[in-house]
């Protein structure tokens, strides 16, 4: 069996398959993922070595069910800049990467230029925190929330057999 070892290579049919039953279980030994992919377990251990070391997996974390530790805040919050030189996108781009409380930020297109998904203890530590950013980014001329009643879908890995 030929192992691509650049990553310039896409992966191939297996390797996509492992890729695929890692998202959805991150915790699945290497046995049993050699046994689903039809592999021994020492080619798959280097199929998946590999796939770690050409980036294709970026790593494993485990996702905690916060509802049962506390009830956070959370917000959909959508930016808009009068401004889009890249210092001010580079700035607010490192700003959202130094907060713990956005969990995620995206760069986007369209009526914003930016949306986070803020998790806070409290709303008034939500309000701290956009009052910073106005504070510490002139170029901030809206901020829209939107406050997550509920998650009606959780994120559960990608269609890969969608998008390929």
């Amino acid at each position: 069996m030929t192992v691509k070892t650049s990553n310039t290579n896409m992966p191939d049919r297996l390797d996509l398959k492992i890729l695929e039953i890692l998202q959805k279980n991150g915790r699945i030994t290497n046995k049993e993922l050699a046994t689903r992919v039809n592999l021994s377990s020492s080619a798959c251990h280097q199929r998946l070595q590999r796939l770690i070391d050409d980036g294709w997996l970026l790593g494993f974390n485990g996702q905690i069910n916060i509802k049962k530790l506390c009830e956070p805040v959370e917000c959909i919050t959508t930016i808009k800049l009068n401004n889009h030189s890249n210092d001010t996108f580079r700035y607010l781009e490192n700003r959202f990467a130094e907060l713990p409380e956005a969990l995620e930020a995206f760069t986007v297109s369209g009526t914003c230029d930016f949306i986070v998904w803020f998790a806070c203890s409290r709303m008034s530590r939500y309000v701290e925190l956009t009052d910073s950013l106005i504070e510490e980014c002139s170029e901030i001329v809206n901020i829209n929330t939107h406050v997550v009643l509920k998650q009606s879908k959780v994120f559960q890995g990608y269609p890969l057999d969608e998008l390929l």
